[in-house]
């Protein structure tokens, strides 16, 4: 690894608002697709998103503080010696990488050697408007930061792109500008989605319902029984 530190034109709220979002696209349109149940889930204060061709990663939000690791199997970073995956932190504030370490690195474990450790082909971390990686942009992008490509976008700019990338429909369209709303207004709010709005989803069967409930309840959004 070099010593450089790249600063990121992000902030915490940006990526996170990002992260919800596709968060809830997903949770409509699983409804239809359950092959893409994995890519994007969360576990508490942990965003994880993966695709179907080997990257995967996961950003931990807390309180104004993120940490992100991300993972490209087909990196050619894996076929080299393996870099420690605290070296993608070099030069993050004290005790981002204890918050890594125990939370998003968790997410990324495999076996190297016969022991059990992290293993990832980038990083990046931030506080509030402050966001660093030790990559260059384009690197951290070619190994596993693209994943976040949508989620960085500006807010109309995302909505658009999962319209497309998920061929929705304009009632699902209205269904996920509602929730998001809602979901950023007041995130510690109970949100419940009603009848009729679970019948805007448009799922296919029950099953879908299922997958739709189980995506949204992850992200704290429950649906009328």
């Amino acid at each position: 690894m070099n010593n450089q530190i790249t600063r990121l034109d992000w902030s915490y709220n940006k990526l996170y608002n990002g992260c919800m979002l596709a968060s809830v696209a997903h949770a409509i349109m699983v409804a239809h697709f359950p092959d893409i149940a994995n890519e994007h889930s969360w576990d508490g204060i942990n965003y994880s998103v993966q695709d179907s061709a080997g990257m995967r990663g996961t950003i931990t939000f807390q309180r104004g503080f993120c940490v992100a690791a991300f993972r490209d199997d087909n990196s050619t970073r894996l076929e080299q010696e393996l870099t420690k995956a605290q070296e993608y932190f070099d030069g993050a504030p004290n005790g981002l990488y204890q918050l890594a370490e125990n939370e998003a690195l968790q997410y990324l474990l495999d076996s190297v050697d016969g022991n059990t450790v992290p293993v990832i082909t980038t990083a990046f971390w931030g506080h509030n408007d402050d966001f660093s990686t030790t990559d260059t942009i384009d690197s951290m992008l070619e190994n596993g930061g693209i994943l976040l490509e949508r989620q960085l976008m500006p807010i109309d700019e995302s909505f658009e792109s999962w319209k497309d990338y998920y061929e929705m429909s304009e009632t699902q369209m209205d269904l996920l500008h509602s929730i998001y709303a809602r979901l950023i207004q007041n995130e510690y709010q109970t949100i419940t989605l009603s009848k009729d709005e679970i019948e805007m989803i448009g799922a296919p069967d029950l099953n879908g319902i299922e997958a739709s409930r189980e995506s949204f309840n992850e992200i704290g959004i429950q649906l009328e029984a």
